[in-house]
């Protein structure tokens, strides 16, 4: 590697938006919540689009934030980003192995029949995923 892209590692200086996204990033956050709960009541789209929808919006917005530097970025809060993601990794990967043993688990102890039934889990993975580095990057913040 370059001094200068070795550098910009070091530093933190890639891959980041600015930090006012973190405040455009509520908005499809709102508009995913927004349409989850009134899929009902609108007429343009069946419940499954609607549903997919509010979920893609929901995880747009938290990528958003996830990617978004903080107001004042120093080397430990880089190393919190770092420790944080470290821990939504193992998280996510636990949960991944994981769910399809409970999903053949439950399936078995609910139905009659030796069907095996195995949910797509591959957005819930991922919401999951987002979901436990915002935790664990605001409790690390909490800490220092």
């Amino acid at each position: 590697m370059k001094d200068k892209q070795l550098e910009k590692v070091r530093k933190g200086d890639f891959l980041l938006l600015p930090h006012y996204m973190k405040w455009v990033a509520i908005l499809p956050v709102l508009c995913g919540i927004v349409l989850f709960f009134l899929k009902e009541y609108q007429q343009f789209l069946n419940d499954d689009v609607a549903t997919s929808m509010a979920g893609h919006l929901i995880l747009l917005g938290f990528l958003l934030i996830m990617l978004s530097r903080d107001k004042f970025p120093d080397e430990r809060l880089l190393n919190l980003r770092h420790k944080a993601m470290a821990y939504a990794f193992i998280h996510g990967m636990i949960l991944v192995i994981v769910t399809p043993f409970l999903t053949y688990l439950l399936s078995s102890l609910f139905r009659s029949g030796t069907e095996l039934y195995f949910m797509d889990y591959g957005v819930f993975s991922i919401f999951i995923f987002q979901i436990m580095y915002l935790i664990n990057y605001w409790r690390f913040k909490q800490d220092l």
